[in-house]
């Protein structure tokens, strides 16, 4: 169940389409806070129906730690 997080001063925009796609069925969407202010908490499909998650972030990756050279002995 994706969490949708709308950039500031676009959450009413969000749950409207989030709302008209739901269609008759307004309980797939969900309200919730988090750290960030408001998010919606919907299904798969209704995420896709809005466009959600069409922008990807490729994630990042953790520094890898070189091994230091052992002394030769």
């Amino acid at each position: 169940m994706p969490t949708i997080v709308p950039e500031p001063g676009k959450g009413p925009e969000v749950a409207r389409k989030l709302l008209e796609a739901a269609g008759d069925q307004p309980e797939r969407v969900k309200t919730v806070t988090t750290g960030a202010g408001l998010a919606f908490d919907v299904d798969d499909d209704l995420a896709k129906a809005i466009g959600a998650g069409a922008k990807t972030t490729p994630a990042k990756k953790a520094p890898t730690k070189k091994a230091e050279p052992t002394p030769s002995d």
